[in-house]
């Protein structure tokens, strides 16, 4: 399997050291650097920060930088494009081929890779004998990286190789799938250490590396997502409890770095790049450049008219007398100095997340947590709704708050059991089968105990 498989930390932090804004580790000659890594608190520290920016760096197609926003917005029933990449016309239609290279190099690939850099990064912290404190930091940040790399792993192609040891890469291409509720598992326990170990500061300037609360949100997302509701109430609880975090009156600071809605935030270390999103959304400024990811006109169509979302994060460009519409959440396409990064993690997902748990326990405040955001874009409260009619209502504040967002979308789609019925009414290509990605074909041409997802060839 080529899963991009570092077999010493040597290699890892060779990569790190590339970013000139960590700390600069000079590898001893004669020692692989597994061994001597994590022995000063400075050089562990640089390890982590060189996990994060291998996180936040690397193409506009990867999965947790404008990745998941752009294909799973195709993949759904947010985005089409104006391009005529075949891989990307896949995407549009929802019909993926086990070659396609985005899913391979920047779903699957990147996901490994990150998910290798940690594990390298937990076999190392555990052994070290740095500053205590510091050290339970550094390894709360490892695992939580680990277990949002294996949640979005196992939530578009299901079964994966759990691969939670450093091993020789011969090892790891003998790995069978691991069945997805064991991944599962394996997500909640990493998150389960991770939040034993992290404090409500954070660990350094912004909030681009993980705190106690960014693991409580994403608690929040998993449990919402499994329908564990008692789970999800007591996480989302937490975070909204916290004073470190409130809603953003103005939806035009909602993506800004320092905004307090921000519960995670991914920064880039490259210049003049605020977030990839905007790089690759807000469309090159000549007249004739069209955008190269418009909104589908459904979803459009969908909004209220006083909906100030539909103001503030879409815009239009006419080209050619034709008007394109695209997501304009994030406005900075290419400024040195940087005022936007890529949103992870917000408090407005955790309402939500926490008005739907309400709502399956039949708590009334529901309706208050769904006004919470509703109101936000400029409407009236929701009134008596309870049940399956509030249940509906939040998940529609959903599709409206979070569109074009880090394919929250085809989540929702996809664990309320609306696939079908939402992405077959739209698209005639639409199989129950693309509910899964294909396992790329690259890899089990090389892992033999690979078993592709049912209806890809």
């Amino acid at each position: 399997m080529k899963i991009n498989i570092y077999i010493s930390l040597a290699i890892v932090l060779l990569s790190f050291l590339s970013c000139k804004k960590f700390i600069e580790v000079d590898p001893p000659s004669n020692k692989v650097v597994s061994e001597t890594v994590f022995t000063t608190d400075a050089t562990a520290t640089a390890a982590i920060n060189g996990m994060f920016s291998t996180f936040a760096n690397g193409s506009s197609s990867d999965f947790p930088s404008g990745g998941s926003t752009i294909y799973l917005g195709m993949y759904s029933d947010e985005l089409k494009t104006t391009l005529t990449t075949a891989s990307v016309i896949e995407f549009q239609d929802s019909k993926l081929s086990t070659t396609n290279s985005v899913v391979n190099l920047n779903f699957w690939r990147k996901a490994y890779n990150l998910i290798n850099i940690a594990n390298s990064c937990i076999s190392g912290l555990e052994k070290s004998q740095i500053t205590p404190q510091l050290r339970a930091q550094l390894l709360g940040e490892a695992y939580f990286v680990r277990s949002f790399c294996y949640w979005n792993l196992v939530t578009l192609f299901g079964d994966v190789p759990l691969v939670t040891n450093v091993g020789d890469y011969n090892n790891v291409a003998q790995m069978p799938r691991t069945p997805s509720d064991v991944v599962i598992a394996r997500v909640l326990a990493d998150l389960s250490e991770s939040k034993s170990r992290l404090k409500a500061a954070y660990p350094s300037a912004g909030r681009f590396r993980p705190n106690y609360f960014t693991v409580l949100a994403m608690l929040s997302r998993v449990h919402t997502y499994l329908g564990n509701w008692n789970d999800a109430l007591v996480s989302s609880n937490d975070v909204i409890g916290s004073p470190m975090y409130q809603m953003e009156a103005d939806l035009n600071k909602v993506f800004l770095i320092g905004s307090t809605e921000a519960v995670w935030q991914a920064i880039s270390d490259v210049e003049g790049n605020n977030s990839t999103e905007g790089a690759v959304l807000v469309p090159n400024t000549p007249v004739t450049t069209i955008p190269q990811y418009v909104l589908q006109q459904s979803l459009i169509d969908s909004f209220e008219t006083l909906d100030k979302r539909k103001t503030s994060w879409m815009n239009n460009k006419r080209v050619a007398g034709n008007i394109y519409t695209y997501p304009y959440k994030y406005k900075v396409r290419f400024n040195v100095e940087k005022t936007e990064c890529q949103m992870m993690l917000r408090l407005a997902e955790v309402y939500l997340n926490r008005a739907e748990a309400k709502a399956h326990l039949n708590d009334p405040t529901a309706l208050d947590d769904l006004n919470k955001v509703h109101n936000r874009a400029g409407l009236v409260s929701l009134a008596g709704l309870s049940g399956q009619s509030l249940i509906d209502a939040i998940l529609k504040e959903r599709r409206f708050e979070f569109f074009a967002e880090s394919g929250l979308r085809w989540h929702d789609l996809k664990r309320t059991g609306q696939l079908n019925a939402v992405i077959g009414a739209l698209k005639p290509s639409w199989s129950t089968n693309a509910k899964l990605f294909p396992i790329p074909e690259a890899e089990i041409l090389v892992a033999p105990n690979l078993i592709q997802n049912p209806g890809y060839n």
